[in-house]
This record gives C-alpha cells, structure tokens and sequence, in this order.
C-alpha cells in the first residue's frame, strides 16, 4: 500500500530540489510506513525494529512541527501544530505502552493528511512565500525614475524566508 511505494519514492527522490508540498507527501508516505513496520516488528516481537520505527516516526513529526511557519501559515499552521502534538503523544504512547491502537490511530490521522497534501499543485508554496516577500517590500519606483545622483533607482529586492534559529530542516531526517 503505502509502505513499499513510498519507501521506494523516499529513497529516490533527490532532496535538494524538491518542493516543499512533494516533501511533505514523501515525509508523510514515510511516517506511515514506519509505523507499519512498527507493528508488524510489535507482532513479530522484534522490539529493537519497532522502536527504530516509531523514534524514526516521531523524528519526522518533529521536523514537520519544527518548520511551521506560523507568521504566514496562520489558522493553518496552528491546526497542523495540534495535529502534531496529538501525534507526537501518541508516538510516546506507543513507545511505552506498545498498543498496536496507538499506532493506527496516528495512521488514521495521517491518511487523510496525505491525501490533502497530495492535492496541493507543487510551487504553490514556494509561490506564496514570493508573493508575501514582494508585498513585504513596498512599493516598486516609477520606471525612469533616478536616485539624487542621477543612478536609476533600483527596484526592492524581496526577503528571501529564513530558516527559524536553531533549527533544522525536514531534509536532516534519514531513514
């Protein structure tokens, strides 16, 4: 289902060029399966895959929790940073209590979110971050216009976004 495919797809995938909505559907396909291996390793009783599995998990909804944006995700940031916390307590549980249920229910939470982001065009983020750093610039001069020493007055140039500090990047997550 999910498992082998997006395994497969998370391997090849190159990175560095990636946009941001195609690694969230990536990190997403690897969540789940980590946590289907992590039962069938809880019904095989091979505790050290299991709990390879769920910390591997858990490291992803970390990283996805830690590059919210919330200054421009609004509303929607806020409700994925709940949908992580519920998901991240769950991780815990299963970790200590080792109840299959934990685990289904964070996959049952994260299909419907897979779905949606599968939805999502690719750019569209990257194209709403421009829009947001061309509106953050004010206006642009009038063309011919010229500074006080008779040089064209140059354009504003848009904010690139920064990373917040001290963090990292869902790229640092391995398998």
């Amino acid at each position: 289902m999910y498992g082998n495919q997006g395994v497969r797809r998370y391997r090849e995938t190159d990175l560095g060029t990636m946009s941001r909505e195609k690694m969230v559907v990536l990190l997403y396909e690897k969540m789940i399966s980590d946590l289907e291996e992590a039962l069938r390793a809880l019904e095989t009783g091979q505790r050290s895959a299991f709990t390879q599995k769920v910390n591997h998990s858990q490291r992803i909804v970390t990283e996805l929790r830690g590059a919210l944006d919330h200054h421009a995700g609004g509303d929607i940031a806020r409700n994925l940073e709940a949908i992580y916390d519920f998901l991240f307590r769950e991780h815990l549980s299963l970790l200590v209590e080792r109840e299959p249920r934990r685990a289904r229910t964070c996959i049952d939470v994260l299909r419907p979110l897979l779905e949606a982001w599968r939805q999502i065009p690719n750019g569209t983020g990257e194209a709403a971050a421009r829009e947001r750093a061309r509106a953050s610039a004010g206006p642009e001069p009038a063309p011919g216009r010229t500074g006080g020493d008779g040089m064209q007055a140059a354009a504003p140039r848009p904010a690139a976004p920064e990373a917040a500090p001290g963090r990292t990047g869902v790229l640092s997550v391995s398998a």
